[in-house]
This record gives structure tokens, C-alpha cells and sequence, in this order.
């Protein structure tokens, strides 16, 4: 299923948040140019693209033409909240992931022809030996963040697996980097077993930094 999205939208680039379907994301509205986009947005169809500047992006922030990663993730507003001095608060809901065709700039901030990705309608249940991993992976890492409790609960609530793996790759402590390799992913399975790798990764560092593993290897 492709979710029908403007042939145009305006682009909201940041240095470090990555967007995914399925998720909800707060922001605070205080730059002029997305005062603008926002209001405009809530005008017309609500949609804003959400997409992660590359490295390199703090000498061209301002003029609207930093680099930027292809693939982003489309939202729609939600909810919003007037705030003095023309400032806002708003909530985003993840809709699908695009890939930016063209960049430009008629008003403001910018915008780009993007194509939608084809997200299955019904996508396949991940094999069971590699959803028993993640399940494992997450709940390992949660214990190591601090998190056991607030895991448990998102893994007994959240049992469809697209938003399962959307609100994990998006809610859990990773790199902007590792959020936007997650984002690419060209299905659920592919992403699925990023997911795995990075948690693994991750699980071994900060397993090899505790006190307990020093202890062990002194």
C-alpha cells in the first residue's frame, strides 16, 4: 500500500531526530521559517516531512540548502498549541516513509517532490526465530539502560510488528546514524535484523564497560 501524499511537501530537516510510520513526535515551532511551514501545513493537508540532515550541515543551516539523507518520514499534525510570540507546539504521527526526487525553495523552508515508499498492506509476520532474538535483544538492552520495566510493558502492548519495530528503532537511545540505516530498511524482515545487529553491538559495549565486566577481565 502506498499512502497518497502530495506530490510536493515541505521539508522539516534536523541534525538529529529521525522520523518513523507509527510514531508520535512532539516539537517546539520557534524559527520564523517553520512558524511559517506550520501554519501553511495547517492550511492544507497538515503533512511535513521530516528528514535528517548529513554531517557537515551547521555552515548552511540557515539558508536552506545543507545536505540532506534521501529518505525521510512523512507525518501529519495532530495536535497543536498556540504559544505568545507566534511559537507553537505541535505532535507529528509517523504516516510512511519517501524519497526525496527534488529539493527547492519558493517560500521560506524548504520543499521537495518526493515519492512515497510501497509499504505493504498486510506485510509478512517476521520468522519466528528472528522475532524471539529481537524480543530477547530488547529486553537485555532495557536492562542495561535502566529500562526493564517501561520494556515489558511496550513489548506486551505493541504486538503489530511494523509499529513494533518502527517505536523501537525511534524510542530507543541509538545514534541518528543508526536510526536512518533502520529508516532504509527496504522491508520489516530487513529491518528487523539491523535492529538485531545494532542491538548486539550495543548490548556488547556497554555489557564490556560495567564495573561487573571490569571486575571480571582485571
Amino acid at each position: 500500500m502506498v499512502i497518497a501524499l502530495p506530490k510536493v511537501i515541505p521539508l522539516f530537516p534536523l541534525p538529529d531526530l529521525v522520523f518513523f510510520p507509527h510514531v508520535a513526535l512532539p516539537l517546539h515551532i520557534f524559527e520564523p521559517r517553520y512558524r511559517a511551514m506550520v501554519r501553511e501545513a495547517l492550511d492544507g493537508d497538515r503533512i511535513i516531512g521530516m528528514i535528517l540532515l548529513q554531517d557537515g550541515w551547521e555552515e548552511r543551516y540557515y539558508c536552506n540548502d545543507a545536505a540532506i539523507h534521501s529518505v525521510g518520514c512523512a507525518g501529519k499534525i495532530t495536535a497543536v498549541q498556540p504559544m505568545e510570540g507566534g511559537r507553537c507546539n505541535i505532535t507529528l504521527f509517523g504516516l510512511t516513509r519517501f524519497t526525496v526526487r527534488e529539493q527547492f525553495c519558493d517560500a521560506p523552508y524548504r520543499q521537495a517532490w518526493v515519492e512515497a515508499f510501497h509499504e505493504d498492506e498486510a506485510p509478512c509476520p517476521l520468522p519466528s526465530e528472528l522475532k524471539c532474538q529481537l524480543h530477547g535483544l530488547v529486553r537485555e538492552f532495557g536492562k542495561l539502560i535502566g529500562r526493564a520495566s517501561q520494556i515489558e510493558v511496550f513489548l506486551k502492548r505493541v504486538v503489530h510488528e511494523p509499529a513494533f519495530l518502527n517505536i523501537c528503532c525511534s524510542e530507543l537511545p541509538f545514534t541518528s546514524v543508526e536510526k536512518q540505516l533502520f529508516l532504509e530498511a527496504a522491508n520489516p524482515t530487513q529491518q528487523a535484523k539491523r535492529l538485531v545487529e545494532v542491538l548486539r553491538f550495543n548490548i556488547e559495549t556497554l555489557a564490556g564497560s560495567s564495573p561487573s565486566a571490569k571486575n571480571v577481565n582485571s
